[in-house]
């Protein structure tokens, strides 16, 4: 990874910035249109990325759409990759957490201090997204919201219908499972892709290891922690909320393995609206997915946390990263940072998204009752906040996969039991060193 992006770093410095592609030929002039890559390709994250395009237009910038299809970004980050090789990188890419920090630190990034300054970023972000934006002193990207992981979404319509109280532990969430499969809906929806098996085990593990174990793990990269049984339950865990996403026609009882297949979490989310399933783990591009579809957060579902993680913000931040070139855009770019920070637009993307402000200054009681939740859980001061592994908010992109990978693995291989896979989780740790286990400070 370490090559690859150095490569980039030469090739970056030697080429021109690219035109925009024909099918982006309007009436503005060529600098105010900007090439944007990102990933947000559902009908939620779609909707909200139109609403800044339609604001940047109202101050004269044009957003040229680069989306790559792929809910964990693996697949626009290999595109951003080659698209930079070759001499055509975008003017802006969504570039999260260690990934963004690779970048700039290679000098690949616009740095945005001016804009900062001017906006006062440093009093209106909160620190944590201040921390994530700065890189050697120096801010290099901007920021859109912040995700909560480690959500539990309720069907409310399916509990009322079979009068089935609102789990808020374990033991209710079996009980609830197994009502729900006797009468004939999946109990929980659950895809086998990677990156949505790892991120329900890790809002596992944070509420069998809480927040202190987790932090060691994940931010600390205190390979002792690794050692601890919170990750060996945790696995345990993953197993059993697995097989109950085994459907209620495939005959099997709760220790059925279940084969949910790589379905995208899309199609899991419009399961779990039409009440063909009714319970999901997952990040608060749920709830932006679910507005959509017509659904109203603590109406029609409900949006607790994962047992154990009540009082835990299990965090990722979105933001986007201006590409440095050759300075024919850089005025552009500036303004679209801006335009990103401002309350206004604040407000009214992440109503959409699903996700949370990032400035401590907005009406949040303009947002649904869960992001509000959210949103006062993540700003209260001794609320732990913890970063996503998955999500680029704690290991680089070499260790942020071997992770994913291990997990997946065991998910898919009924005969490998949770002990093993935490001992396969250490060794894979200690061969990748410290580098690769670097986390954001």
């Amino acid at each position: 990874m370490l090559a690859l992006v150095t490569s980039l770093a030469l090739l970056q410095q030697a080429a021109p910035a690219s035109a925009a592609p024909a099918s982006a030929v309007v009436a503005a002039p060529a600098n105010q249109e900007l090439n944007v890559l990102h990933w947000w390709t559902s009908s939620g994250e779609r909707a909200a990325a139109d609403l800044v395009a339609a604001r940047m237009a109202e101050q004269g910038l044009r957003w040229v759409d680069g989306a790559v299809a792929g809910g964990g970004g693996g697949g626009a980050i290999k595109v951003l990759n080659e698209r930079t090789l070759r001499g055509q990188a975008p003017q802006v890419a969504q570039l999260n957490g260690q990934a963004l920090r690779e970048w700039a630190e290679l000098g690949l990034l616009l740095r945005l201090d001016g804009v900062a300054q001017k906006r006062d970023w440093q009093r209106t972000l909160f620190p944590q997204v201040m921390s994530q934006l700065n890189v050697r002193d120096h801010v290099v990207a901007a920021p859109l919201g912040i995700h909560r992981i480690n959500n539990l979404y309720i069907n409310l319509a399916v509990f009322r219908q079979l009068k089935l109280e609102v789990p808020s532990d374990w033991a209710g969430v079996a009980r609830a499972a197994t009502a729900l499969r006797a009468a004939g809906i999946t109990p929980v929806g659950f895809s086998d892709e990677p990156w949505q098996v790892a991120t329900v085990f890790e809002a596992l593990l944070l509420g069998e290891a809480g927040p202190a174990l987790y932090q060691r793990m994940v931010v600390q990269r205190d390979l002792q922690a690794f050692e601890d049984p919170a990750l060996e339950r945790a696995f345990r865990r993953l197993r059993e909320w697995r097989n109950w996403a085994a459907s209620a026609s495939s005959g099997g009882g709760s220790n059925a393995p279940a084969n949910p297949g790589e379905r995208r979490w899309t199609d899991l989310v419009a399961d779990f609206a039409a009440g063909r399933s009714a319970m999901l783990i997952s990040g608060d591009w749920v709830r932006g997915e679910l507005g959509m579809l017509g659904l109203e957060g603590g109406n029609d579902f409900d949006c607790k946390a994962v047992p154990g993680t009540a009082q835990a913000h299990l965090f990722s931040i979105d933001t986007l990263a201006m590409l440095a070139g050759d300075n024919s855009r850089q005025a552009a770019q500036e303004k679209m940072a801006e335009l990103l920070g401002s309350a206004t637009l604040q407000i009214s993307y992440n109503r959409i998204k699903g996700s949370v402000p990032v400035r401590r200054d907005v009406p949040v009681d303009e947002l649904d009752i869960c992001a509000q939740r959210s949103y006062r859980l993540f700003a209260n001061p001794a609320t732990p906040r913890v970063p996503s592994l998955v999500h680029r908010m704690a290991f680089d992109e070499v260790g942020k996969n071997a992770f994913i990978e291990t997990v997946h693995r065991f998910a898919l291989d009924p005969n490998q039991t949770p002990a093993a896979a935490q001992k396969r989780l250490q060794a894979l740790l200690r061969a990748l060193g410290p580098r690769s286990l670097k986390a954001t400070p």
